[in-house]
Formats: structure tokens, C-alpha cells, sequence
């Protein structure tokens, strides 16, 4: 057992005797949720989701650096993004539904998209089956990501996004979050489909807003030297600078301390050092 799961039982055992019993069963059930939640390893790639944040970071991720212990996480958020996660599926669920009921909504294989967008050159293959999504990976790029759907409405191929947030930041939501549209600018790199409806849904509420969006090829570009970019630090061994301003939720503290600072190379510098014209800087 860790010290930190020692350290939360001695104080909940100190202040159990003074405690009701409700109040003795609902902090045995957050223990047993908080038991329960086991900590996810990232594997050794790109992730959608990281993609606007520290070049750092996402290297630490992409060849496969030890996270730091992840922090007891309080219980109720935990079923925060459980019900996330549920409200996900039945809203996929829903969506799958709808042709049977005469609506317009089609919901489209996404093993069979893949496989579609594989004849015409799109590195991308499907790893496993996740509920009503499948695990995907791109070659290419080292990306590993799940789209929450592939859908056709009124004539238009789409990747679905589905987004649960709270009340507050839902009453303010107004267009996609910047770092949700790059996430869906790699999804459309590597599924082939330059249309993105959102569907933001408010987790209070259960109220929902969609956005439709365009990923042009410039959107496209900019995400894929971001990627080559990062891949180069890879392949020259070098890690990139920190980026002090992106650490609060960061997983790889410990070892960026001990890593210290380190310079900013350009693309075509790291470009020179993998063809072994320049100096590798460690």
C-alpha cells in the first residue's frame, strides 16, 4: 500500500469514532470507489487530447517516460467522469437508434470507415473494440485515439465529438474550445473527413449544443508540423524545452525537474542532427 493511501486511512480512522454512521458509510463507499480507480499508463504515442499542450510533455509520453504516482483522487471525481463516460454511450446509443425510427441519422461502421479510408492511403488501423468505439492508430503520425462516432446527416459526413461539461462553463459555450478543434483536426487527418459536428452537452442539465466545423487544409497543416516537429526531438533524442506555462496538470513533474532546461531546436536543426550534419545536444 502506498504512503499515500496510508496517510488517508489514519486520518479516516482517527475521525471515524466521532462520526455518524451515514457519515461513516458514505466515506466507505468514496474509499471503495477511490480503490477501484486504477491508474492508467499512457502507452507511447501522440494523444489527441494532449496536443496543444507542452512539447515536453507529450515527448515524455511518446517514448513511454514513468508518470509521476498518480495523487488519491477524490472520489467524486472519479464519478464525475464516469457519468461522463456513461452519458457518452447512451448518447451514442441514441444516435444509433435514430434510422429505425425514421429520422435522419445515420450512424456509419467505424471499423468499416477505417478500412474504407485504408484504399486510399490513410495509414490508419483499427486496434480494438471499445463499447460503441473502437481503439485507433495511425502509423504515420504515432497517433492512438477513439472517436466517439462517424455519422452522415442530411447528405454530410461527419466525426461526432461529444463533449459533458459543467453548467457554467455550458451557458458560456458559444463555439468549440480551441483545444477540442485541434483535437478533431487529428481525427480528420487520420479518418479522412474534414466535417466535425460537436455536441457539448451540460452535465447538470442534460441540455445540449452542436457546432458544426470545417478542418481546412491549413487547420491541417499546422497540426501535422506540430507532429513532425515533436517526432524529430524524438528520432535526434532530444528533449524538448519545458513549457512552464502548460505544467499545472502535469503527469511528468518529477522527471521534467530532473531533466532541467534544455534549448528549442528548430525543425530543420533537428533535421541535420538526425542526418548526423549537427551536434546532438542531450
Amino acid at each position: 500500500m502506498s504512503d499515500a493511501y496510508k496517510d488517508l486511512f489514519s486520518f479516516i480512522k482517527k475521525t471515524e469514532e466521532s462520526q455518524t454512521i451515514e457519515s461513516q458509510f458514505l466515506n466507505d463507499l468514496d474509499r471503495t470507489i477511490q480503490l477501484s480507480n486504477h491508474s492508467h499508463v499512457p502507452s507511447k504515442s501522440i494523444k489527441p487530447s494532449s496536443l496543444g499542450g507542452c512539447y515536453r510533455h507529450q515527448w515524455f509520453m511518446l517514448t513511454g517516460a514513468k508518470p509521476d504516482p498518480s495523487n488519491i483522487e477524490r472520489a467524486d471525481n472519479i464519478t464525475i467522469a464516469e457519468s461522463g463516460r456513461d452519458r457518452h454511450s447512451r448518447l451514442q446509443a441514441y444516435i444509433m437508434s435514430a434510422q429505425s425510427l425514421g429520422i435522419p441519422i445515420e450512424w456509419l461502421d467505424p471499423e468499416e470507415e477505417v478500412r474504407k479510408i485504408q484504399t486510399i492511403g490513410i495509414n490508419t488501423s483499427v486496434k480494438r473494440r471499445d463499447g460503441h468505439e473502437v481503439l485507433c492508430w495511425n502509423e504515420d503520425y504515432q497517433v492512438s485515439f477513439k472517436c466517439d462516432g462517424i455519422i452522415r446527416y442530411r447528405g454530410i459526413k461527419m466525426i461526432l465529438e461529444i463533449k459533458t461539461e459543467d453548467h457554467f462553463k455550458w451557458i458560456q459555450r458559444f463555439s468549440p474550445e480551441p483545444a477540442h478543434k485541434l483535437q478533431a483536426v487529428l481525427y480528420s487527418i487520420c479518418l479522412g473527413i474534414d466535417t466535425v459536428l460537436f455536441l457539448y452537452e451540460n452535465r447538470n442539465y442534460t441540455t445540449r449544443k452542436a457546432y458544426k466545423v470545417t478542418i481546412t487544409d491549413a487547420d491541417k497543416d499546422q497540426v501535422i508540423q506540430r507532429i513532425i516537429h515533436l517526432l524529430a526531438y524524438q528520432r535526434a533524442n532530444i528533449v524538448p524545452p519545458e513549457e512552464k506555462e502548460k505544467c499545472i496538470y502535469c503527469r511528468y513533474k518529477s522527471i521534467c525537474k530532473a531533466t532541467g532546461s534544455s534549448k528549442a531546436y528548430t525543425l530543420e536543426e533537428l533535421q541535420k542532427i538526425i542526418a548526423g550534419e549537427g551536434n546532438e545536444v542531450k
